[in-house]
């Protein structure tokens, strides 16, 4: 598989290594809006680009592709308010969009449970849904997709709470909302738990990612899988076929 970066940051250096170990090839790699213009000649010789560049970038990313008639694989967050508008011009085109918070393949298994696990506890409003995500300082939204993504999921299996809020540590939520609460640490690759609690006691779930690397190995997988695909795909898609971590050599 021929591969173009587009974000050379920390995720777009780790794809590149993966890439690399898993014998795929990178054509090139576009660091920035400029790279794009400057470097028109790579994108026509990849057979897909990979996303991890910056929230107000990846729209724009994302269309230059399509345009181009390459499939892109976003794993880029903070420009989902613009989802839908990005949606309908890939539709148009009959392009081939894949994005998603998180490729981490275990963070999205507790997706699913997460989900599962509410659709139990909605029979009992005692207990109160919270969630906490820590990452590293230089993460810059807050709070991060994956945590956005989880409450949104929770509200469809939560008839009592219709929104999510960012929440200081310690600070209380309306009773219909489902509190986030961010923290920042040096050297955190990623942490997301979700807790019901009531008076009595608490019930945890949660999801470390130890390393960047699983993030990349979901992004290639799904690199792979939206090949000879058009649509709107995110990783509930990819889930399905229970693809493993050797599917990507």
């Amino acid at each position: 598989m021929k591969i173009l970066i587009s974000g050379y940051g920390r995720m777009g250096k780790e794809v590149e290594r993966s890439a690399l170990e898993s014998g795929h090839q990178i054509i090139g790699i576009y660091d920035n809006a400029k790279d794009w213009d400057d470097k028109a000649e790579l994108i026509p010789q990849c057979d897909v680009v990979i996303d991890f560049s910056l929230p107000a970038e990846a729209p724009r990313n994302i269309i230059r592709s399509i345009d181009n008639h390459k499939p892109i694989v976003c794993g880029t967050t903070g420009w989902y308010d613009q989802l839908s508008f990005i949606s309908n011009y890939v539709g148009q085109k009959h392009g081939a969009l894949f994005y998603a918070p998180n490729f981490n393949l275990g963070v999205n298994i507790f997706m699913n449970l997460s989900e599962i696990l509410a659709d139990i506890m909605k029979d009992y409003p005692q207990y109160e849904p919270a969630i906490t995500e820590i990452h590293h300082t230089r993460k810059l939204d807050a709070p991060s997709g994956t945590a956005i993504a989880l409450a949104e999921r929770l509200i469809k299996n939560l008839p009592q709470k219709y929104e999510w809020t960012k929440c200081k540590e310690g600070e209380q939520a309306l009773p219909h909302q489902i509190p986030i609460t961010s923290i920042r640490e040096d050297d955190i690759t990623g942490i997301h738990t979700l807790e019901f609690r009531s008076k009595d006691d608490r019930i945890t779930l949660t999801h470390e990612a130890f390393d960047r690397s699983g993030f990349a190995i979901g992004a290639i997988m799904a690199a792979q899988w939206l090949l000879g695909r058009k649509g709107i795909f995110n990783m509930n898609d990819l889930l399905k076929n229970h693809p493993t971590i050797t599917d990507i050599a």
